[in-house]
């Protein structure tokens, strides 16, 4: 994960790819919201901060970095969900997406 966003390995690569030796979920949710909100919201709970946390703070390409790996995957993909609408906003796009993924319509 060390370098600039440009330099993780190209769409396809098998990196993205779902380890054909774990469960493959039918769907995977990709819940995004701005930095600015997360924080936001985090000092609103008044829980500590993790070191995760203070990475993704203090070093934004690390965070694009991560953001864009998971928008690669493959097999199944991520399904984006913007997450800076209310909870019962996002719920609801959630349920969308899941009720209408090919796997739990059959």
């Amino acid at each position: 994960m060390s370098g600039k966003v440009e330099n993780l390995p190209p769409l396809h690569h098998q990196v993205y790819h779902w380890p054909e030796d774990l469960l493959r979920p039918d769907i995977v949710l990709l819940l995004s919201i701005s930095a600015e909100e997360r924080i936001r919201r985090l000092q609103g709970r008044g829980l500590e901060r993790t070191r995760e946390e203070a990475e993704l703070e203090t070093n934004s390409v690390f965070r694009q970095k991560v953001e864009e790996c998971y928008r690669r995957m493959e097999n199944p993909a991520c399904q984006p969900v913007d997450a800076s609408p209310s909870r019962e906003e996002v719920l609801k796009t959630a349920l969308h997406l899941i009720k209408n993924d090919s796997a739990f319509s059959e």
